[in-house]
This record gives C-alpha cells, structure tokens and sequence, in this order.
C-alpha cells in the first residue's frame, strides 16, 4: 500500500489559516465504480508533486492509463480526493477539462488548506469545477479522521487532532464558501 508518514501527514495536512514551507501538494485518492448500485473499491493511494508536475496532473496521467483505459467507458466511476492544498488555477483547468470530457467519472474534492484563493483565476477554475459536476469542499474532522485511517502509516493509533483543527476548519470553509 502507498502511505504517507504520521509526521508527513501532520505536517502537510495541517489545516493552518497561513501555512510555510509546505510547498509539495498530497493527494490520498480513491476511486470506486458503481455495481449494481452499490460502490466497489477499485484502488487507493497517494500521489505527491513530481518533478515539477503537480499531484492532481500525476493522478490524471496514471488514471487516463491505468483505469480508462483497461475498464469500460460505459462504467461509472466515483473518485474521492483528499489533498494537502486546493488545487492551483492551472491544475483546476486542466481537472474542468478532464471532467467535461468523461462523464461517466464524479469527483469529490476535500482540501486541507486553499491555495493562492486571492488570485481570481483561482477563485474562477475553483468555480468551473463545481460546475462541471465536482464537489469542491474544505476537510473537515470526519475527513482527515478517513484520510488517517486509509492513507497514513499510523501504526493503529487513532487521528489525534490538533489544537487548532476546528478553528482553521472554519476560516478555510468560509473562504471557499465566499467563492462558491
């Protein structure tokens, strides 16, 4: 199984309002297809920043090539993300371009933190994404809780969260509901 340290994942996951020196984006993926109406977990793992290449375009490479196109396209496929940051206006495009072009995969996006929501390119792809049909929402206390469980070495010690995890919580939901 692809995990993530507990130390990685405390620091890159915490949802601090103002966060440095955390410049690699994580996404803890899932993708599930729907059979006979209840979901089948297909695969699971973690895609980090590679070589200049952002972790949403990572996972849009290795899915393109290892699920489309093994699985039918009649199939529908229901994808979770977890991420450390929102994606970035330039990654947005590229997942708004991906979605309107495979209708049969549903995206829910969950980010620890917003990334770079001042910029207005942003705040529009952020926007666009919804529109094309993905869920766009901040991780809440029931969503690092999964991404703890699935995705970090955690050596069977429960999520502990940290002091500030409700606060920032709310100030980060706030902005992105303000741009919604």
């Amino acid at each position: 199984r692809n995990l993530i340290s507990q130390e990685t994942f405390n620091f890159h996951f915490n949802n601090l309002c103002y966060a440095k020196n955390r410049n690699d984006t994580f996404l803890c993926y899932e993708v599930t297809r729907k059979d006979c109406d209840s979901p089948i977990s297909l695969h699971h793992g973690v895609f980090k920043n590679k070589d200049n290449i952002h972790a949403e375009i990572c996972f849009l490479y290795w899915f393109h090539d290892k699920v489309l196109k093994v699985l039918s396209p009649r199939e529908e496929f229901m994808v979770t993300w977890y991420m450390s940051w929102s994606p970035c206006f330039e990654c947005a495009e590229q997942v708004v371009r991906f979605l309107a072009t495979h209708h049969n995969v549903s995206l829910d996006i969950f980010s620890s933190r917003l990334y770079n929501v001042s910029i207005p390119e942003t705040q529009q792809n952020l926007c666009r994404l919804v529109q094309e049909g993905a869920q766009v929402a901040v991780m809440g206390l029931d969503e690092f809780e999964k991404c703890w469980k699935k995705f970090v070495d955690n050596g069977g010690r429960r999520f502990r969260p940290w002091k500030s995890l409700l606060t920032n919580f709310r100030y980060q939901d706030s902005k992105l509901q303000e741009i919604l």
